[in-house]
């Protein structure tokens, strides 16, 4: 009689907390149906960022205080959203990623597009010139962070390592490559700040006398100004050091400024450009370079299908000195243009895929860096 009892105990206590969940994922699923109809609703925000908790969703709760700490108007209100995301992070302070990407190219070695180098001590023809080789590649690996709350002022640390292998049809170009880094990142009332300092490396399955592997250790920071809700401006600046193992004329610092907008335009579409310029300074005084490039990108909703983009870039790269066997310094420009395309309604392994391709071309007084190449990409991200 005793065993049924508990037995009896036991069950009507699964059913309750079995009933709580169901209630809970109801209240969750309602809220997701009230935000999807009034986005700017930071009240129905906040409540499916609670409930996301209580359900064990935590990226989701984590993502939805982040948008309510942006926009936020009072030094009260952003303290309190500080307090209460660092709950979530305490609570779930891991986070795991895995990205697969098919990479389709018609040019998967840049080869040059000419077939002939015209230089002071003869005329040569370029290995492969003008023979462009399609092929398609893969890029597939995972993410670990770990991320913790700084006790006086709400920022937050996240200590990353991501690993990453690149799988060609030409073996010259398969590689593994790894990076770890810590990002600080601080929100505040105008704007959000993060500094990344980080460690690259790369490393070919062929190796050899000319070996391209390399570590790179350097530092990213930006900082995002928030003109409205819904727009800003963001600048950043990147510096690194390059060391390859058996090419030592690359080796050299490398430094990038970078200032863009991103806003809406038009009815619920969204309008982003920016400019970067970049200089380079290995060894070598002709393999030295000082580079600007311009973009823009706009997205749009295609008939509450999905997510249509359009990108384009150009730009330029100026370099020092003199290239070998020529009497002048190289010069490049160069331009691509691009399509993108992504859908809710289409899962796959509990990701949204997004299909990208373009269209981009180097034009340089160099024959051997004059190339043409379509590429795309279909991308796969699974957060958990």
């Amino acid at each position: 009689m005793k065993s049924l009892l508990i037995c009896l105990i036991l069950c009507a206590t699964s059913v309750i907390a079995s009933a709580q969940n169901r209630t809970l994922e109801q209240v969750r699923f309602d809220t997701a149906r009230l935000l999807f109809e009034n986005p700017d609703n930071r009240a129905v925000r906040f409540r499916y960022a609670k409930v996301s908790y209580h359900t064990g969703n935590y990226r989701a709760a984590k993502f939805h205080l982040l948008e309510l700490m942006r926009t936020s108007k009072a030094a009260d209100d952003l303290a309190l959203l500080k307090r209460v995301h660092g709950t979530v992070v305490e609570t779930a302070p891991l986070s795991f990623g895995l990205n697969l990407s098919i990479l389709p190219s018609t040019n998967i070695s840049r080869t040059s597009s000419n077939q002939i180098f015209d230089t002071l001590a003869g005329t040569f023809r370029i290995v492969g010139g003008g023979q462009e080789e399609s092929g398609v590649g893969l890029r597939f690996g995972g993410r670990m962070s770990y991320e913790t709350v700084l006790p006086n002022d709400g920022g937050t640390l996240t200590y990353s390592a991501a690993l990453n292998r690149n799988q060609y049809p030409v073996d010259r170009l398969n590689s593994y490559d790894g990076t770890l880094s810590v990002t600080w990142g601080q929100h505040g009332l105008r704007g959000t700040t993060q500094i990344t300092p980080y460690v690259f490396r790369n490393f070919y399955d062929q190796a050899g006398p000319q070996n391209a592997d390399s570590t790179r250790i350097g530092v990213n920071a930006s900082y995002e100004h928030y003109l409205t809700d819904k727009s800003s401006i963001t600048g950043t600046i990147s510096v690194e050091n390059r060391n390859y193992d058996g090419l030592d004329y690359l080796d050299g610092p490398v430094l990038s400024l970078g200032a863009s907008y991103t806003g809406p335009v038009f009815d619920q579409s969204s309008l982003g450009f920016g400019i970067q310029t970049t200089h380079s300074k290995p060894t070598r005084a002709h393999l030295q370079y000082t580079g600007i490039s311009l973009w823009g990108e706009i997205t749009m909703p295609v008939y509450g299908m999905g997510t249509l983009g359009l990108n384009a870039s150009l730009g330029g790269r100026n370099y020092d000195g003199k290239f070998p066997a020529l009497t002048k310094a190289r010069q490049d420009r160069f331009a691509s243009l691009g399509i993108s395309f992504s859908s809710a309604r289409i899962r796959v392994w509990d990701t949204i895929p997004k299909l990208s391709c373009q269209i981009e071309q180097n034009q340089s007084n160099v024959a051997l860096y004059e190339y043409k190449s379509k590429d795309c990409a279909l991308t796969f991200v699974q957060n958990f």
